[in-house]
């Protein structure tokens, strides 16, 4: 039938009542329909149940569902091992490797999946149907004895791929393999959606699609162009691992690079102050934790993501802290450490390696298959010492602090003597294990920091080769519990079925059906979140947590802000203090809309609420809020904290043109002053200096509209201050002076062409010793672009028109096929 319209009567002389669709064609003519219809009286929808639901692969989750009739790829043959047994430490076979490890007693190891089906992995994802999505590096540091500039050009070769395995029957191996994408260079960040894959290949991060179903990636779209810096070669400096964490934002670890996320199908990103150099993960409640080589486990103590929106005050104390101790290590037997001539720091006399120098991405381990003793531990690999350490992590979810010890002295949860295990990367597992994520290679060391020590040692114990050819992921059980590897496959449940996921015992599923539910919206669980943020106690605390911000992540024509608000009043009055804490936070959107409503329930909860946590919560959400009301219970929560460096500078970051404001009230209805201590007169020094210099601007040629676009742009400008300076200085060989600028304060099209799609080149006006290239930064909203370039062409000593949207928006638009960067002479033809 192909028609539009529908008629529908009744046929009352049947006792069991049915109705007649009629549809009504092109052609005028009739075609009936009979549905009967038992004990439905009059309205059709009456007699819809959950059996009329689809699975969900049949509605939203078009990727993982496409896979199960892609056809699959053959790995290649098995390798020989025999050809590097003549080796001082050759490469073994898995069964072999499996030998040599030492665990907990009570815990094995398990083979997942091996090469060939998998070189150099360095990073993975898990999807809807328990697929493992992995991205390898095979061109990674392929010779040991080049330098740096000869290393380079040999890695930047596109032969990275992202491998998707299956575990077609159960046993737990993964015996399928396909190959997704197969011409990246030099990728380290996976997540798959319900429609396509983001991967980080620096410096941009792409979102891959399927578009015929044959299981290829076969569409690609930048959506982030600054995923590093592409001036920076040394892999170790780049981001890495993404996260899609409890707040419905993707995270990455390592500098300068925001936080992503897709919304009515158009990216997002949001400022995330750094935290850690490898790995992204998250325990129960949200709070995020990562590693550096040298500091095995840090977090952010505080919320995040407020660190960058007063140009003036950042958010520092309690970012990106490390909170576990880095020594002693206690691997089984002597290892070639980059460092290890520092006999006594980082290795013992026995060769040893002592403290930790090459720690990677942790895992807190959220799984139900261990046992509650080792729910919320932390496991971070040390790929240099060949271990696994794990520490028992103290992180009370109402405080602000937290830290974590070693589990044990003397020994390590996994050791192997192996010294090609790597572990270099571990995630939570849908059956409740651990997945370890093993590159399998003698050297890791990049070019620029592999030192003559370790280059002879590798070159000594025949570590150096093979390169680019092994790679295996493992999986952690513990002996006396059951294991089912068959796991849930979301694309063949109904939503219904999905959401009673989030009561599980098993964090990696809870992530994963609220990641299902936020992409999909679907509006017939809508009733059944509710009721799991309302339910209190009766309730597990990350049930009513995850089912908050499943709500928060809907698309806002299935679940209204106003419909949204109600729900995150409610939390307020939750017995988990994140709970409540999330609450707060996503209550900011409305807090000027509906203030009346919500800010009677914020002074109560200021008054009443004991959790330092929720406190510090409230604090910066308030900075999100222009108006006086909010500005008065952050001076109310700053005097009742304020030898907290953790409360002040959140206060300050929120004072953003209200500096004075603040001030006043605390000088007036607090009583601050010199007599009530250093840290007050110091604070008010600050809010005084920073109001002072922003009225020191001259706007006068500006409307009142154009100073707001302005001041939005000034916030906003922080993400440019690592190459351009804090006041538009620039730095020597990095990035160019925007004060003074002749490009910057004439022609605002060339200006926008520069933002839009970068600039390369040597050229007086920018500076004959500026050799970086400027990325283009598309991504960015032609709002949000106007915003930035008035504030530049205004600030410091700048005095120039401003830049409206629309103007950024002509420009995109008559630029939307170029290729590349702006050429100093393409500029200055456009000036012309």
């Amino acid at each position: 039938m192909t028609s539009s319209s529908y008629y529908i009567y009744m046929e009352k002389e049947i006792i069991a009542p049915y109705y007649t669709i009629m549809n009504y064609d092109n052609n005028r003519s009739f075609f009936p329909v009979v549905i009967v219809i038992a004990a439905c009286l009059f309205v059709v929808q009456a007699c819809e149940s959950e059996e009329s639901e689809q699975p969900l692969g049949k509605t939203c989750l078009t990727l993982s569902a496409g896979l199960q009739n892609a056809p699959v790829d053959d790995p290649g043959e098995a390798y020989n091992y025999k050809e590097f047994s003549d080796l001082p430490t050759p490469p073994l076979p898995p069964e072999q490797a499996l030998e040599r490890f030492e665990l907990e007693e009570g815990f094995r190891i398990e083979l997942v999946a091996h090469e060939p089906m998998l070189t150099d992995p360095v990073a993975m994802d898990i999807d809807a149907d328990g697929r493992l999505w992995v991205i390898d590096m095979p061109s990674y540091l392929p010779e040991h004895d080049r330098s740096e500039a000869e290393t380079i050009p040999l890695q930047q070769v596109p032969e990275s791929r992202v491998v998707i395995l299956e575990d077609t029957n159960g046993d737990g191996k993964m015996n399928s393999f396909r190959v997704f994408v197969e011409d990246l260079k030099m990728p380290r960040a996976i997540k798959v959606l319900n429609d396509g894959i983001l991967v980080g290949e620096p410096p941009n991060a792409w979102f891959i699609q399927d578009t015929n179903g044959d299981g290829k990636g076969d569409s690609r779209e930048v959506v982030y162009r600054t995923y590093g810096d592409p001036m920076v070669d040394n892999v170790q400096n780049m981001p890495n691992n993404f996260l899609w964490g409890m707040d419905n934002w993707i995270h990455s670890s390592h500098d300068n690079v925001e936080s992503l996320r897709r919304i009515d199908g158009e990216w997002h990103t949001r400022n995330f102050k750094r935290l850690g150099q490898w790995g992204m993960n998250q325990d129960d409640w949200g709070r995020l934790y990562s590693a550096t080589n040298t500091s095995p486990l840090q977090t952010h103590l505080v919320p995040h993501g407020y660190s960058e929106r007063h140009p003036g005050f950042e958010v520092s104390n309690g970012i990106n802290v490390n909170i576990a101790r880095k020594a002693p290590m206690w691997p089984a037997h002597p290892t070639g450490v980059n460092r290890g001539y520092r006999v006594g720091q980082v290795v013992r006399e026995d060769g040893t390696l002592k403290t930790a120098t090459a720690t990677t991405a942790p895992v807190i381990y959220r799984g139900d298959q261990f046992g509650e003793k080792y729910r919320g531990n932390a496991f971070t690999p040390e790929p240099a010492g060949n271990l696994i350490k794990r520490y028992i992590l103290e992180a009370d979810p109402a405080e602000i602090e937290a830290e974590a010890d070693f589990a044990y002295e003397g020994r390590e949860f996994l050791t192997s003597t192996d010294e090609r295990f790597r572990p270099i990367n571990m995630y939570n597992a849908p059956d409740g294990s651990i997945y370890v994520v093993d590159m399998y290679r003698g050297l890791f060391e990049t070019a620029l920091s592999l030192t003559d020590h370790l280059r002879e040692y590798a070159v000594e114990q025949g570590l150096h080769k093979p390169v680019g050819e092994f790679g295996r992921i493992w999986r952690i059980v513990r002996e006396d519990r059951d294991i089912d590897y068959e796991t849930p496959e979301f694309s063949m449940l109904t939503p219904s079925e999905v959401v009673e996921y989030l009561q599980h015992e098993n964090g990696q599923l809870r992530d994963q059906a609220q990641q299902v539910l936020v992409q999909c919206s679907p509006p017939e669980v809508v009733s059944r979140l509710e009721e799991m943020t309302a339910a209190g106690d009766a309730k597990a605390d990350w049930t009513r947590l995850h089912a908050l911000w499943t709500l928060e992540g809907f698309d806002r024509s299935v679940y209204g802000q106003g419909e949204l608000s109600r729900t995150a009043l409610e939390a307020l009055n939750d017995p988990h203090p994140r709970v409540r804490a999330s609450g707060i936070r996503i209550l900011e959107r409305s807090m000027d809309r509906n203030s009346s409503e919500i800010f009677p329930r914020l002074e109560e909860l200021a008054e009443k609420e004991q959790a330092a946590y929720v406190r510090l919560q409230l604090l910066a959400s308030l900075g999100e809020s222009d108006t006086g009301r909010a500005l008065r219970l952050i001076a109310s929560l700053l005097d009742e904290h304020a030898d907290s460096p953790y409360f002040r500078e959140m206060a300050l970051s929120g004072a953003y043109q209200r500096e004075e404001q603040l001030a006043g009230i605390l000088r007036r209805e607090y009583n601050w002053g010199s007599e009530r201590g250093e840290a007050h007169a110091q604070l008010l020094n600050q809010l005084s200096e920073a109001g002072e210099q922003r009225s020191g601007t001259d706007l006068s040629h500006l409307t009142q509209a154009q100073r707001e676009r302005y001041e939005k742009g000034r916030p906003l400008y922080r993400t440019c201050m690592a190459c351009h300076g804090k006041n538009g200085e620039g730095q020597s060989g990095v990035g160019a002076r925007l004060s003074g600028s002749k490009w910057v304060q004439e022609d605002p099209e060339a200006l926008v062409r520069i933002v839009l799609q970068g600039f390369s080149g040597r050229a007086e006006e920018r500076g004959e010793e500026m050799t970086s290239v400027m990325p283009g930064h598309d991504y960015l909203s032609n709002e949000d672009l106007a915003a930035i370039l008035t504030y530049i062409r205004n600030a410091w000593d700048n005095k120039a028109s401003p830049i409206d949207p629309e103007t950024v928006r002509e420009v995109r638009e008559e630029t939307r096929d170029k290729s590349g960067t702006w050429s100093p002479d393409e500029l200055r033809d456009v000036i012309k």
